[in-house]
């Protein structure tokens, strides 16, 4: 899934309505997410680390500032990058933590490789707690919401075609957006997530960032049909858009 160049839409951030040019699907974060760093130091690099889902509610750490400092270690002299906040289509900057140590978080990034971690300062952001979580089973075309251990929602979802497979890996949501025709393509909302295709280098010369989508083709749902986005009922779509915060960690697996 992406937006067509120019298509408007709107990013709902606390509770107030902005608006903006949708570039990919779930926006473009990653373009301005990623800061030129010095010294021919890498900007970030992905984990091997595994993220523990469901044991326990997650935190997620969001901007207090304009801008937020990345650094490869905690501890390290300078940052490898800086990430703006709000992101580029109007969202607060969100992090998803996997581990801390004192003064120190280390968290999934928005920005590529697909996950890629750093380690933030804390006192740049400030931290809460969510115990919600989804997963999504590609085999099955199915998206779980789960509280803790236990399932909320289980829906059925379209996923990414052969050639362009939903990737599996560990996000989360950066992003919410409404599109501007809530009977179109991507029906009422939109999630953004931190990840982008592995299979698509561009997207209508955008980049081609996962989603989470509502549809006008309820039909279609339990196939294989998207350029890597989760497409799901707009009566769920909008369900989630109600219960789930910028940062719900997010699981797609086989």
């Amino acid at each position: 899934m992406s937006f067509s160049p120019g298509t408007r839409a709107a990013v709902v951030a606390s509770g107030v309505v902005l608006s903006l040019t949708l570039a990919g699907c779930g926006g473009s974060d990653h373009k301005a997410a990623s800061g030129a760093p010095s010294g021919g130091t890498p900007a970030a690099k992905p984990t091997t680390a595994s993220y523990d889902f469901g044991n326990g509610p997650s935190t997620i750490a969001t901007a207090r500032n304009a801008t937020v400092d990345i650094y490869q270690q905690a501890g390290d002299a300078s940052p490898s990058m800086k990430l703006h906040s709000p992101n580029p289509d109007g969202a607060p900057r969100v992090f998803l933590v996997m581990d801390s140590k004192p003064g120190w978080l280390h968290a999934f990034l928005p920005v590529q490789p697909n996950g890629s971690t750093g380690w933030i300062p804390t006192r740049e952001v400030r931290t809460a707690k969510t115990g919600y979580w989804i997963q999504v089973l590609r085999s099955a075309h199915r998206l779980k919401l789960y509280q803790g251990k236990k399932v909320m929602i289980s829906t059925p979802a379209a996923i990414g075609k052969s050639d362009t497979p939903t990737p599996g890996g560990a996000y989360y949501l950066t992003e919410l957006l409404q599109p501007p025709n809530p009977k179109g393509d991507y029906g009422p909302y939109a999630y953004g997530l931190s990840g982008q295709s592995t299979a698509l280098t561009q997207f209508n010369g955008h980049d081609p960032v996962i989603g989470i989508h509502g549809t006008n083709q309820p039909e279609l749902l339990g196939t294989s049909v998207s350029h890597g986005c989760i497409r799901i009922s707009n009566t769920m779509i909008t369900k989630l858009a109600k219960m789930l915060p910028l940062g719900t960690p997010v699981q797609i697996s086989a």
